[in-house]
């Protein structure tokens, strides 16, 4: 119905401009010695209005040209970031069904492309889980957060690295 409207409206602004011009009969003179132009008035208006409109978009596209690279870089990011949330939420997925070898792949491609401490965490539970303390003390070591339950999390998988390393160790 909006769009209705706007047309309609369009439509009666184009029938008052015909009206106007059908009427005028005022000249323009333009007068840039040596040179002089006469026309219309409402020529000279049609023309003032069409180098706005021309003008205006010009800018805009030149601002838009000037914000392409930050707009790319912040897609960029933005997709690093889905893909990210993606690996880990599907990591999460694998881990808690016993994949730890596809968990620990996944949390690690999510940390890979966002450093995030849940996903550091989660590579170390997997790589403890599948019988890989080192690497998940690589994990632990480069996981450095100080989020309350991370923190939490973090120490618990601490000691559980410490239990099992020797009886891991010979």
């Amino acid at each position: 119905m909006r769009v209705v409207l706007w047309v309609l409206a369009l439509f009666a602004l184009a029938v008052a401009v015909t009206l106007m011009a059908r009427f005028d009969q005022g000249y323009v003179l333009f007068v840039y010695p040596p040179w002089r132009a006469e026309m219309s008035f409402t020529l000279a208006l049609t023309l003032a209005v069409a180098s706005f409109a021309l003008g205006y978009f010009a800018v805009r596209l030149l601002r838009l040209a000037v914000r392409l690279p930050a707009d790319v870089r912040a897609w960029r990011r933005r997709r690093r970031s889905d893909k990210a949330e993606d690996d880990l939420s599907r990591a999460v997925a694998a881990y808690l069904a016993g994949r730890m070898a596809e968990a620990r792949r996944l949390a690690d491609s999510a940390l890979r492309h966002e450093e995030a401490p849940l996903s550091a965490l989660l590579a170390a539970h997997a790589a403890l889980a599948a019988g890989d303390p080192q690497g998940a003390q690589t994990y632990l070591d480069g996981l450095q957060t100080e989020v309350g339950e991370l923190s939490e999390a973090r120490q618990a998988l601490a000691r559980k690295l410490a239990e099992t390393a020797p009886t891991v160790m010979p």
